[in-house]
Parts: C-alpha cells; structure tokens; sequence
C-alpha cells in the first residue's frame, strides 16, 4: 500500500509540474511579527512564487538591524483552495539596533529574466521585553507564509453550509484607533479572513465621506498571511488598507465593504467508508479529483460591520500662520542669491519635511514689502505613504521680482502646524534675508544736453521762403491722408461704443489636463491610466471653482454643478466615470478600461465644467 501512494504522490507531481510556470508570478516580503521588542528576534523572508528561474537575489541593506543568521534558502510546494504553487524563501533572523518606527526595504532579484523589487515592510519596535529561553523561531526558514491553516470545506452528517460560512468566513475592518482631531490619519483596513474554499469579489465598497483618502499598499504585491482570531486560525486577504485623513469634526460611519462569495463544500458520503481513510490518503485523492461524497457550491454575500470614529476639532488659539497642517514637521529655506539686478527674478526654496498630513498643506504666505512681486509658488512632494502617519517632504518654490533698487530686509517665512501627540501648536520661522537689488543692466543711461547753439547761418528773407514752402508742402500731405482716411473709415466703419480691451482670463486647456492619463493610456496599465484620470479630473474642477484640496470632493462639487444646470444625465456620466476611477483602487483585476472612448467622454464632461 506504501508503494501505491509513494507512485501516485510521483504521477501527480510530474503532471503538475507544467501548470507552476503559467501560474501568476509574486515576489514578497513577509515577517512574522510587526510588532516588536528592542531585544526581540524577527523573522524576514523573501518570497518568488511560481518562478522558473531566479538569478541574482540581493538581500537589502539592513541599517537597522543586525543580522543574526542568514540567508537560509528554503523551497516546496503549497496546496492553498485547491491550486497548487511552487514557492522559493530567502530568510534573515534579525534583532533592531534601535526604538522606533523601522523600515525593511524589498529584495531585488532576476526573476524569468526580469528586474523584479519586492515590498518594503515597517516594524513597530518598542522598549526591550523579558526575553524568553529560545526566542529563535523554532523552524528558521520555514516560512509562515506558506504554513498551511485546517481547512473547514467538508461538510460532515448534521452539518449546514450556512453554520460553516458563518464560522469560516468574515470580512472585517481594523482600526488602529477611533478618535482623531481633524488632520490626525487613521489607518482602516477591509480584510477578507477564511478557512473556506471560495472565490471572492467586491460587489459593494464604502464610501468614506468627510475624509481624504491615501492608499498604503499595492494590493497586486499583497499575499495572504495567516491571522488568528478568536482562537482560530484564518487565511487573512487584504482588501483595502488606506490612511483616512478627517477634514471635518464629528461622528463619522465607516459604512461596509460587501464581498459576493462562491464557496465550495464536500458533503461526505456515509457509504463510501471515508471515515477509515489516513489523511494522506484524503489529499491524494483530492488531488486527482476522486474525493469521497459530492462537492456542492454556493453563493452568499458578506460585509463588515460598519464602525464608528470620532473626529475631534482642533483646540482654539491657532497661531495666525495655521492653515490646518498637522502632525510633527521641520522647516528650512534657501535662496539662490542675495543680490540681483532690478527687473531679474529671484527664486526662494521652502522645504517642509515631517509626518502628517502632508498632501493637505498649502504653501506659506510669505509677507513682502509692497515694492516686491511675487508669484504663484511651485510646489512639488515626495511621500511614502506605506506607513502612517505619511512621511516625506514638501518643496514650494517662491519666485520674486522687483524694479525698484536698494537694500531690502525680506522677512522669514513662517510656518504653523498641530502636533497632536503633545495636543499644542507649534510655530516655525526661516531666517530673514538681506537683498540688494541693483540698477537694471539692461537700462541706458540719457546722455545729458551739451551742445553749444550756434548762430543762425540763414538770413530772415531765405528763412520766410523756406516757411512757405513748408507750409504748402505740410497741407499737401495732410489732404492726401484725410482722404485716405475717409475712405478707409467708409469700408470699416467705426463701432458705436468703444471695444473693451481687457485681456481675456488665462486658463489650462482640457487637454493640458488630460496630458497625464494620455500618456498612462499608452502604458496599457488600466489602474495607472484611472489614478492619472481621477486626479486630472479633479485638478480641473478644483481650478474652476477654486477649490482647496481638502474641499475637492462629491458632496461640494455635485450641487454646485446642478446650481449651474448641469443635468442628471451629465451628472450621471461624471459619477460613473468617479465610480470607474475607485473601482480600479478596489479591485485592479476589473480595472478594464477603454481608454480611446472614456478620454472622449471626459474631455466632453471638463468642457461643460469649464463652461460652467
């Protein structure tokens, strides 16, 4: 009998074996805790799924951490919902140098011959705990990732498909906390936990009025992870996880996400003596699809449980250079030079580097004295949006003109934010700037009157025959373009009132703002191509209205288009096309997009709001 399953474990392997290099490719980094000890042990590995060849691993820099073991190389086969996959593991044992919130960055590898970077990870390292007796992982190198949870699909005598999925599926939404001043992030995030077989879909995602929402994770590069809960072990599949920024105060619901779910079971047979067969024989004859009892399949639609969060208002006494920034930031400021010719340009760099609500802050006043010009800042950000809150930095470019020399003592900028960890305000200045501002170079200096006034050399008689003939010569010319001008007057007649000569309003052009999803549709990545078209179409509407970030939204703009008599049909198309644009945050593998026909379609919808 040992024979007969040793034979039929090498015939399955063999017939599966061309089925790995069509299955999807991952490559992701995992550990096995995100929360740790300063003297605690982490496990990391870096994990190619379904690779056929793997040149070139290079393992990032720890900074960090010190490196305890590794690399242990480690490979195998996994059985996950009834679909096989090959998986290849490169893990480190490290322990933190340091306190703090601590970046992993991903491995990068030659995965089927292309450069392939995996996820970076953050981990939350705390003050040392007592540490215990072995604190290495009991099987270093055997990844969590692929450790295989009980599977609840066989539905024994007695037992209802109901019970089953009432146990064995959930969707649920973590908070990381429900009470937050405006500004202050709260991490949410739609999870999908089962021990079914199923197949899953959102059939209805929450909307998240009265915040702005900021994705953390690139759910392509998402694997599962095993999670326990209630005692139970769960295979945990990522469905959103955003950091929700309050824009105003109050109790917010955060309404349900509703999956639509097939979920299979195996209703046993009594007769087939099933009941007497080792597990390794159950597997087996999984595998080759002669399982004992019928598999039967139904459909059931699950949702989380809607959660509430109170945002709290930021206290009174906001400086006066407060703008609604809030979170820990620092500041500095550059200028290219101190002295410049009148009329040329000087440009004045702001750098605003921190955590918080980055994205929402808007460019400092900078108070000037009336002979400097300014203009519209520049402003550009880099964030990393992985951790929260966000981090990253904040450039505003300030340009400034003047025609008018002397010295002049140009004021700091000054910057305010709300540190809501120690609950005050905080007020930051740049250093004042000493300018000269010299005379034009480009300006010509009048040369003064010098010329000495001779005697006249005429005598008065010439000077009177010269006067005639002027005098005749003048009225000659002056006849001749009276008639021209007449004659021009009768083929262009003059308007009755005066044409104003007010120069026309400067506005971006529909296709300047399309310029973006244009270039994402040649890509021919639908979910790049939705993200550049949500954001341009917002930048358009949001110039139009002079609209601030945080007012950019459904609930502000709708009705101001219907007072200005869009109709329902139009306001029905520019829904759909948001509806599109979010449906490619939730589920990318939907993101099909008909680029050609949908930048038609909103390049005729931007108009109407340009016209508006």
């Amino acid at each position: 009998m040992q024979l007969r399953f040793s034979t039929i474990l090498l015939i399955v392997s063999i017939l599966l074996l061309p089925f790995f290099s069509t299955a999807q490719v991952n490559f992701t980094t995992l550990a096995d805790k995100q929360s740790i000890g300063l003297n605690d042990i982490l496990q990391v590995q870096f994990i190619a799924e379904n690779a056929s060849q793997i040149e070139s691993f290079e393992a990032p820099p720890f900074t960090d951490f010190n490196v305890l073991q590794g690399p242990i190389e480690t490979s195998g086969m996994s059985l996950v919902n009834g679909e096989i996959s090959r998986y290849q593991a490169m893990t480190f044992i490290l322990r933190p140098k340091r306190t703090g919130k601590l970046i992993i960055q991903g491995a990068t590898a030659l995965i089927n011959g292309k450069r392939t970077t995996s996820n970076q990870l953050r981990i939350e390292v705390g003050n040392a705990t007592p540490q215990s007796a072995n604190p290495y992982p009991i099987d270093p190198g055997i990844s969590a990732y692929r450790r295989q949870i009980q599977e609840d699909y066989i539905l024994q005598p007695g037992e209802t498909p109901a019970e089953k999925i009432k146990k064995g599926l959930l969707v649920v939404l973590d908070l990381d906390k429900t009470t937050a001043y405006v500004g202050e992030p709260i991490v949410s995030t739609y999870k999908l936990l089962t021990r079914l077989r199923s197949d899953s879909r959102v059939s209805k995602r929450p909307s998240m009025n009265g915040f702005s929402v900021y994705d953390m994770i690139e759910l392509d590069g998402a694997g599962p992870t095993i999670e326990e809960r209630n005692g139970k072990e769960y295979q945990s599949h990522i469905i959103r996880k955003t950091q929700l920024i309050p824009l105003q105060e109050g109790r917010f619901e955060l309404e349900p996400v509703e999956l639509e779910n097939k979920v299979r079971f195996l209703r046993t047979d009594q007769t087939s003596g099933s009941a007497n067969r080792s597990s390794l024989q159950r597997l087996i004859d999984d595998l080759m699809g002669d399982a004992s009892g019928t598999w039967e399949e139904h459909q059931i639609t699950v949702a989380s449980p809607t959660r509430t969060v109170t945002i709290l208002p930021l206290p009174q006494g906001a400086p006066n250079s407060f703008s609604g920034a809030v979170g820990k930031f620092t500041i500095k400021g550059a200028t290219s030079t101190n002295k410049i010719a009148a009329g040329e340009n000087l440009t004045y760099v702001l750098e605003i580097e921190g955590s918080g609500n980055i994205p929402l802050i808007n460019a400092p006043e900078w108070l000037l004295p009336d002979s400097i010009t300014s203009f519209d800042p520049q402003i550009t950000e880099e964030l990393n949006k992985s951790i929260s809150p966000m981090e990253g930095k904040k450039t505003i470019t300030y340009t400034i003109t003047s025609s008018t020399p002397g010295t002049f003592q140009l004021p700091g900028i000054e910057f305010s934010f709300f540190d809501p960890v120690t609950k005050a305000y905080k007020t930051l200045r740049t250093d004042s700037i000493r300018l000269t501002i010299t005379p034009s170079l480009n300006r010509i200096p009048e040369k003064p009157a010098t010329q000495k006034i001779s005697e006249p050399v005429l005598s008065p008689g010439k000077l009177i025959i010269i006067g005639v003939g002027l005098l005749v010569f003048g009225g000659m010319i002056w006849l001749i373009m009276a008639r021209k001008k007449t004659g021009h007057a009768l083929a262009n007649p003059a308007p009755s009132e005066p044409e104003s000569v007010n120069p026309e309003p400067v506005h971006r052009t529909i296709s300047n703002y399309l310029i973006s999803p244009r270039w994402a549709a040649g890509k021919e990545d639908p979910v790049l191509f939705f993200k550049e078209l949500e954001t341009s179409i917002w930048n358009c509407i949001g110039d139009h209205f002079g609209l601030a970030p945080s007012e950019r939204k459904k609930e502000t703009v709708v009705p101001m288009l219907k007072a200005r008599g869009w109709s329902d049909t139009d306001l029905a198309a520019l829904d759909s096309i948001w509806n599109r644009c979010e449906w490619a945050l939730y589920a990318p593998g939907l993101a099909v997009a008909d680029s050609a026909a949908i930048l038609t379609e909103v390049e005729g919808l931007l108009t109407k709001v340009q016209q508006s």
